[in-house]
């Protein structure tokens, strides 16, 4: 233990990788599973949370291994609550019924229905996606992890992160230009 504290203030990167293996795991099922923080948030807090040891570390000394332990874990839980107070503070904007889509009452008249110009953008955009992109997209926003979006897509699980951002970057971009020249 006192070896992999003494790596980590030299930042040595095995020592790093040897705390990641360690904690990242625990860490990400803890987040996940207790405080139902998405994969991705996961993630990024327990980077966030390895960085802040190694920059802390030699302020501190541990007299044994469960303090370090303890030491790691409350510093994730200090992230977590961070990121808790932060998402819960963030409002929803949301759009009224009668504002721009009519109101509810319309659904029983014989007039045509409408489409809104955001959903009409949105469905062209989808349409243009390949199969295995609109696959994956719908499923990330149903929650499902990337391990089982991988059995759907083909693709390999460690990747598909990448492939959602970008998806969703594309998505986003074709639903604005098709919103701009509406």
């Amino acid at each position: 233990m006192n070896d992999l504290i003494k790596d980590i203030r030299k930042k040595d990167k095995k020592a790093l990788t040897l705390l990641y293996n360690r904690y990242g795991k625990k860490f990400y099922g803890y987040a996940v599973s207790r405080w139902n923080v998405s994969e991705d948030d996961a993630w990024e807090l327990i980077y966030k949370t390895l960085y802040k040891v190694i920059e802390v570390i030699d302020k501190y000394s541990f007299e044994t291994e469960e303090k370090f332990n303890g030491f790691m874990f409350q510093v994730f839980i200090n992230n977590l609550r961070n990121h808790y107070t932060a998402t819960k503070n963030k409002t929803i904007e949301t759009i009224g019924l009668e504002e721009k889509h009519g109101s509810v009452e319309e659904k029983d008249s014989d007039e045509p229905k409408t489409e809104s110009p955001y959903m009409k953008c949105l469905k062209k955009a989808m349409e243009q996606l390949e199969d295995w992109k609109r696959i994956l997209l719908l499923m990330k926003a149903q929650d499902f992890s990337y391990a089982e979006i991988a059995q759907y897509v083909g693709k390999p699980d460690e990747q598909l992160k990448v492939y959602y951002l970008r998806a969703k970057q594309v998505l986003t971009t074709k639903i604005n230009q098709c919103l701009e020249n509406s």
